[in-house]
């Protein structure tokens, strides 16, 4: 995914504090609407908090990123490694291409294994088990019992997902 360029660094910090142990961005500056000490930003309907600087609307964890490391996170995406899109801490955020990050997806709502790449398979009336890694489609495989099914796919994400697999 492509993201619009953050602006300078030195203009970011002028205006806003970032927090790295609570991940919150404030206002350092009083202006229309906002006062000082103000936590910036609010949540928008996809669930991220992002804030308005210069007529622009940015995600804050790409904010907080840049204002703690110094480098704006353009060509990649800011993963939050727990899941939860709300903690900005910085111990939570890492630099991560788009294809990783999606390793770290939340369960479909619509899942109804519990599980994610395992699903009841009609035709065979077994449990299939698969994970996408790369662009690749990998079949594990066809169980009677679902707990081994489930297992199929945690050994294939260690393997696949490395660091980025998700931790719930």
């Amino acid at each position: 995914m492509k993201y619009k360029p953050l602006p300078p660094l030195e203009e970011l910090k002028k205006d806003l504090d970032y927090n790295p142990e609570t991940g919150v961005i404030t206002w350092k500056r009083a202006r229309s609407g906002v006062t000082v000490g103000q936590v910036a930003g609010s949540i928008m309907d996809n669930g991220y908090r992002k804030l308005r600087f210069r007529y622009a609307l940015y995600q804050c964890s790409r904010i907080a990123y840049y204002i703690h490391h110094g480098v704006d996170p353009l060509e990649n995406e800011v993963d939050h490694e727990n899941g939860n899109i709300l903690d900005n801490t910085i111990k939570n955020l890492r630099l991560t291409t788009h294809q990783d990050n999606c390793k770290n997806r939340k369960k479909q709502k619509n899942n109804t294994s519990g599980t994610t790449g395992v699903t009841w398979y009609k035709p065979t009336q077994k449990w299939r088990a698969e994970i996408a890694s790369n662009g690749e489609t990998f079949r594990l495989g066809h169980f009677v019992k679902k707990e081994d099914a489930i297992q199929a796919r945690e050994k294939a994400e260690v393997k696949h997902h490395g660091e980025f697999r998700r931790q719930d």
